[in-house]
């Protein structure tokens, strides 16, 4: 589904740590004065958190096509295939995009992804993954950043849970809409918008891919 849109100031910036925003917020609401050079010192390093944070996210390019460099990453990855995934509207279950072509050079190259200009219309979007893993993962999840022009712009979150070795899943997950009046130019965005896919177990990474976006 497609990203929210954003005002022009906002509009290439994107979300990062809920809590050390929140706390920075906080502090500034607050406005508490500041008693000594301990407390002076804890909202310098503060700042420079939320800073470095902001600038890792903004600087990310396309986002990253890798395999963790352990070797239980590298066991998971090469017993964790996707077998198919389709998108459909999830108000009234039409079928938007489907694909069953997902090779082993998902976690090398960038991906292209052709989706109908319609999926836009939609308020939401149900998505559907279905996937087989040889290995056993705990905590299996997703972590999605959407770039435009390089920059990220949104993130979404998703937790499946436990995998059991040798199984075949499937997951589900709904997208929402921004609402039609917020949607970006999808011949604007064409070819510009790239998907990164984070997978974890728990905290431990997994993989990344990446996938370019085109309307169609």
């Amino acid at each position: 589904m497609e990203p929210k849109h954003f005002d022009h100031d906002e509009e290439l910036e994107c979300k990062i740590s809920h809590v050390k925003l929140s706390e920075k917020s906080r502090l500034k609401d607050e406005v508490k004065p500041i008693k000594d050079d301990e407390s002076r010192a804890a909202q310098a390093k503060l700042d420079l958190e939320v800073e470095r944070e902001w600038k890792q996210l903004h600087d990310a390019g396309a986002g990253k096509i890798e395999i963790a460099n352990s070797s239980w990453a590298k066991s998971v990855c090469k017993g964790l295939t996707i077998n198919h995934m389709n998108m459909r509207c999830a108000d009234t279950g039409r079928l938007m995009w489907q694909s069953d072509e997902w090779g082993e050079d998902i976690y090398r190259v960038e991906q292209k992804a052709r989706l109908p200009m319609d999926i836009l219309k939609c308020s939401a979007v149900s998505r559907e993954i279905n996937f087989s893993s040889a290995e056993e993962i705990s905590q299996f999840r997703l972590e999605q950043r959407v770039f435009l022009d390089g920059s990220c712009i949104e993130e979404w979150l998703f937790n499946f849970g436990y995998v059991i070795p040798g199984s075949t899943n499937t997951w589900q997950q709904t997208i929402e809409s921004a609402g039609p009046e917020n949607m970006l130019d999808p011949e604007m965005m064409s070819g510009k918008l790239t998907i990164e896919t984070a997978f974890y177990d728990g905290q431990l990474p997994i993989a990344k891919t990446v996938y370019r976006i085109y309307y169609v």
